[in-house]
């Protein structure tokens, strides 16, 4: 009996894995052959959309820089001149010159366009356009359109249901004052249609239905659009909030939609192009349900054998990962407390003799750990004691038999803020506004003993709340007072400087002491990272660095550095990622 479900079970593991391989496999070569295609698909669209883009900029580039150029033309100018003085004579022959000029500028470019010069002087108009009214003046509508430096998009007074792009050159200085002002006006129109022929062409060379939206969803359609379909996808378009350049899928009509589109700066148009995704993989669908409909035959199959898989194998594997699953989470008293009657009773019986085990090492070491965090911390904190007691009372006494009053209060003030601080054991960590107090009254007490010492705090109001272990900063404050600026002849500064980014705060403390030699500097960063403090170890920084990886985990800490720019003097800087741990542990 034992042979055949053994024999059994290895026959139903090499049919499912057969056929498993087989649907991921397949399943794996179908999307990449979808993801390849909606890829290509979507490369060829954005590139045929840049090219029509790059296109019309290069078009409108050039015609706005052509209608600049008329604005300045010299014969232009003359024209102006001669009709301000009423010259009969020269008028025509110059105003022969202009129109030809217009004429030949006008047909030099591709698209459909009309060039109209105005003298607003005399109330005059050119124009090349065919139809006559084009060369009536029409003051209101050119103070409408001629205030922008940029193409402007608006209906066509003369044609029904018919926009045009305007250009004009030359307008009143800065968009403001009298449309008298100006000598000469030059504009250039373009027909909506001539970008409308562009998207037919764009659209006989894809399967998409391509068609231009402004900033106010005015839209310009190809010839043969889907009106409602594109309306639809500019309001999924608006609702995304785009950028210069994209691709986005959407919705519509129960059908899902690639749209890219590109911005035209100059035109300040968006050029859209959205293809129906279905119909480009509906090969690759109808190969794929094929194909699952075979798999499906084969799997009817075996379901009588899946059975008997899942009944002495799946169950209990599935039972094993629960418990394993909660095992790895930290639930250490979890056990198996279901048989199978087969070979899987022994792993229970040994998974549990092995919980068990791990269980009661696990609750050791965390004791353990916890018991030495304890005592370590306790020891740093320790540690932290004042060390100029003495120094400042000798300084209030002679103060005192000098007469000067003044320093004996502030040394008195400053020196009892900083004890009251000091042996304030209510809680374990405070803000960084009160370590800065203390460290403020401890410089104030060295400024008024060493009358040589200054000091520069620029740290930003929106540090000062942030929860940090008491007694951080001062220690680094006495080690540049100790060992940067006694020793050097003169005075000496210290600034302090906080910067906040995200959830990344650093604290620098720089001097201009007497500095450290690069090889000092070298071995104080390799002891400060030992586990344990030795003779040669600097007290107060080691202390520190520890209680900022306690505090704060492991990316906390020092960083010691010497000042930049060959100046003497060392910076050392506080950083940390996060919210102080609020652990009992860690307060010590």
């Amino acid at each position: 009996m034992k042979l055949r479900k053994t024999i059994y079970s290895k026959m139903n593991i090499a049919i499912s894995l057969f056929i498993m391989i087989i649907i991921f496999l397949y399943g794996l070569s179908n999307q990449v052959s979808i993801n390849v295609v909606e890829s290509l698909l979507q490369k060829e669209n954005s590139n045929q959309l840049e090219f029509l883009r790059k296109q019309m900029d290069a078009m409108a580039y050039s015609m706005a820089m052509n209608t600049i150029s008329l604005s300045r033309d010299p014969t232009v100018l003359e024209l102006e001149k001669a009709l301000f003085k009423k010259d009969q004579q020269r008028i025509p022959q110059v105003e022969a010159t202009v129109q030809e000029k217009l004429n030949l500028q006008s047909s030099a470019s591709s698209w459909y366009n009309e060039i109209s010069v105005h003298f607003p002087a005399v109330k005059r108009k050119m124009s090349t356009g065919i139809n006559q009214s084009n060369n009536k003046y029409d003051e209101q509508q050119l103070d409408l359109t001629s205030r922008q430096s940029s193409w402007v998009y608006q209906p066509d007074p003369l044609m029904v249901n018919t926009s045009k792009f305007i250009y004009s050159a030359g307008g009143p200085l800065n968009g403001k004052g009298p449309i008298e002002q100006s000598i000469v006006i030059v504009q250039m129109a373009i027909n909506e249609k001539s970008v409308s022929s562009l998207l037919d062409q764009l659209k006989s060379g894809s399967k998409g239905d391509p068609f231009m939206v402004n900033g106010k969803q005015e839209v310009i359609y190809n010839q043969t659009s889907d009106q409602v379909l594109s309306r639809a996808v500019v309001e999924a378009l608006y609702r995304e909030q785009p950028e210069e350049a994209g691709t986005l899928q959407t919705k519509l009509h129960n059908k899902t939609y690639l749209v890219n589109y590109v911005y035209s700066k100059p035109l300040d148009f968006y050029i859209v192009d959205y293809t129906p995704i279905q119909q480009i993989l509906s090969p690759i669908t109808m190969s794929r349900n094929l194909f699952y409909g075979c798999i499906a035959l084969l799997l009817a199959l075996g379901l009588s054998a899946s059975y008997l898989l899942y009944k002495n194998v799946q169950q209990p594997l599935q039972a094993l990962i629960g418990v394993l699953r909660k095992f790895q989470n930290g639930d250490f008293s979890v056990r198996l407390q279901r048989w199978f009657n087969n070979e899987f009773d022994f792993i229970t019986v040994r998974f549990n003799e092995m919980a068990g085990q791990i269980q009661h090492l696990f609750e050791n070491v965390y004791e353990e750990r916890n018991r030495s965090r304890l005592a370590t911390l306790k020891l740093l904190q320790a540690q932290i004691n004042p060390h100029f007691l003495y120094n400042c009372l000798n300084f209030i006494i002679s103060s005192a038999n000098l007469g000067r009053q003044q320093s004996v209060v502030a040394m008195a003030y400053n020196l009892s803020d900083y004890y009251r601080y000091m042996t304030r054991l209510d809680n374990h960590n405070t803000t960084l506004r009160d370590e800065l107090k203390l460290v403020e009254n401890y410089l104030e007490i060295h400024k008024l003993r060493l009358q040589r010492i200054e000091y520069e705090m620029h740290v930003p109001e929106a540090m000062l709340d942030l929860k940090v272990p008491r007694l951080l900063i001062q220690p680094i404050v006495e080690n540049a007072i100790i060992h940067g600026l006694e020793p050097k002849m003169g005075g000496g500064r210290i600034v302090i400087t906080g910067s906040l980014s995200g959830e990344f705060v650093r604290l620098a403390i720089e001097d201009d002491g007497v500095g450290m030699a690069e090889d000092e500097l070298w071995r104080l960063k390799e002891r400060l990272n030992r586990s344990s403090m030795d003779s040669e170890t600097s007290c107060g920084m080691w202390n520190v660095h520890q209680r900022l990886k306690h505090g704060f985990g492991e990316s906390a800490g020092l960083d010691i550095e010497s000042r930049l720019s060959g100046k003497s003097g060392m910076c050392v800087s506080l950083y940390w990622k996060g919210e102080l741990t609020n652990d009992p542990i860690a307060a010590g």
